[in-house]
């Protein structure tokens, strides 16, 4: 028999063809030298993805001071729109409202802050009782405010509507309820922690020590204010345990108030400390600590850039932080801003169109009949003895015709609030004897003296009511209230407001025009 491994019998006849196709089949299965068979093709494989940048480790605060309904640029400069189009170009900043502290842009490093006084300003916020300004300042991405004093200048409802329609919390360690039963849902925060790229900042807030003393009947009620000092000492440990690795706080008073407090204080280890209220701007680095006062509106804001190491424990990644006070003009304003200012100017524009009362002579700048309304309306709405406005506050003639919101608005055209003060009659004389003074509820009786609007003298002693605006308060024109009453009873209301209300309750028509109901 043969070796060969391929050998195979000789198979017969009558098997030959029916076998055929077997050995055909047999002889390329395992005796042919065929070349194996292609292997499968290897699938191709994804080019790696590109390596996600590194994240920063850097976070910017950008802190404003009070908005004071300023939403349109003022002589040309800032602006809600034109603020929000040099965060977002500038600083990289995430627009839109913030959600349980957290900004709606991944790898978020910037974070929004306020020093508070919000609502009440020009008529475009204080007309529609600061809902305006609420809405764009949530469009803008604030984070968190100070409580200011002005935030309860139309009543604690439209606060806590304000707020809920800003988005963000109104921080104030040291304002407490003392009675809930009048102060209500007041309840707020002392502090707020946001993470922001891995670092833990704490916010801490302060309301101004005047908030209580100087609010209008009824509004802070069952609220009581603290120290700064006693406020802080407790906040900052507390905001530190629930994982800040750095504190800042926002103040409704001007920072010069709390520089010495600070530096008595090391251990709070602060980065910055923010303010308003301050009669000129401050800018300091004092002992790693920025020290900062911001103006009212939207014209200049505080960039403070936070390095910080990751790698370090918690509460010591901080290794520098810098600082810069920044001019907001020009640029390319943030058009969804823009759109929303525009809405409420022309819903503003739309109202102040109404007619709400009739002159058939109007009233000339200079006249008497002019202090008799403008002073009349304010004294009358207040209940106050009397008022004590600027005659340079006044701009025009109310023209014959009928009487608008808008006209009267061209009339008073400056921003100004209402202010009550109490004052002996000594030095009501003086301030009376002012010529700038635009007076009513007092006449003079000869040099230096007046009477009240009994026709009765000015008793030295006795202590007498008097309505005035911001602007005179704090020494306009030379009057001294500010030294004379430095606890003001703050109405929160425009001066233009008891004004229209008045001129409305008056029913003026061209059968009893205005002039002649103006005893």
């Amino acid at each position: 028999m043969s070796s060969n491994p391929c050998y195979r019998p000789r198979p017969s006849r009558q098997s030959r063809l029916s076998g055929v196709l077997v050995l055909a089949l047999g002889a390329l299965a395992g005796c042919e030298k065929s070349s194996p068979p292609p292997s499968a093709p290897v699938a191709e494989q994804p080019a790696p993805a590109p390596a996600k940048p590194a994240v920063p480790s850097e976070v910017t605060l950008l802190v404003t001071g009070g908005t004071f309904g300023q939403l349109q640029p003022v002589d040309g400069k800032g602006g809600a729109a034109e603020l929000l189009g040099h965060w977002v170009n500038d600083e990289k900043h995430c627009p839109g409202p913030i959600k349980d502290g957290q900004a709606t842009c991944a790898d978020s490093g910037t974070l929004a802050l306020a020093t508070g006084d919000h609502w009440n300003g020009p008529a475009l916020s204080s007309f529609f009782l600061g809902a305006p300004t609420a809405e764009v300042m949530g469009r803008m991405g604030y984070a968190a405010s100070a409580m200011g004093n002005h935030e309860l200048a139309f009543g604690k409802d439209v606060f806590l509507k304000n707020r809920a329609s800003g988005g963000f919390p109104f921080l104030a360690a040291n304002l407490r309820v003392k009675d809930p039963a009048l102060a209500g849902d007041l309840s707020l925060p002392a502090f707020q922690v946001f993470e922001r790229r891995g670092l833990k900042v704490g916010v801490v807030g302060l309301a101004s020590e005047k908030t209580v003393r100087t609010a209008m009947a009824g509004r802070a009620e069952g609220l009581e204010v603290t120290g700064y000092e006693e406020a802080l000492n407790s906040a900052i440990p507390e905001a530190r345990k629930a994982g800040a690795d750095t504190v800042v706080v926002v103040a409704d008073t001007c920072v010069t108030e709390l520089q010495p407090i600070v530096a008595k204080h090391p251990e709070w280890k602060l980065s910055v400390v923010a303010g308003g209220r301050c009669p000129q701007q401050v800018y300091s680095k004092e002992n790693g600590v920025i020290f900062a006062s911001l103006d009212r509106g939207f014209a200049k804001y505080l960039r403070a850039q936070i390095s910080f190491d990751p790698a370090k424990p918690a509460g010591e990644k901080v290794t520098n932080i810098e600082g810069k006070l920044v001019d907001v003009a020009g640029g390319t304003p943030d058009a969804e801003t823009a759109q929303l200012v525009a809405k409420w100017k022309a819903q503003l524009d739309e109202v102040l169109g109404q007619q709400i009362g009739f002159t058939k002579t109007g009233i000339t700048q200079a006249s008497p009949q002019m202090a008799k309304w403008i002073g009349g309306a304010v004294r009358e709405s207040l209940g106050t003895d009397g008022a004590i406005l600027n005659k340079g506050g006044i701009r025009g003639d109310l023209p014959a015709g009928p009487v608008t919101r808008g006209s009267i608005y061209s009339v008073m055209p400056f921003e100004n609030s209402l202010l009550v003060v109490k004052l002996k009659g000594e030095d009501l004389a003086k301030q009376l004897a002012n010529p700038n003074a635009l007076v009513s509820g007092f006449t003079a009786a000869g040099k230096n003296k007046f009477k009240d609007a009994k026709g009765k003298a000015l008793d030295p002693a006795k202590e007498y009511s008097v309505a005035t605006v911001e602007y005179l308060y704090f020494g306009g024109d030379g009057f001294e209230f500010e030294k004379l009453a430095p606890e003001p009873t703050e109405t929160g209301m425009a001066w233009q407001t008891p004004v229209v209300d008045w001129t409305k309750q008056l029913e003026s028509s061209e059968k009893k025009p205005l002039e002649k109901q103006l005893k």
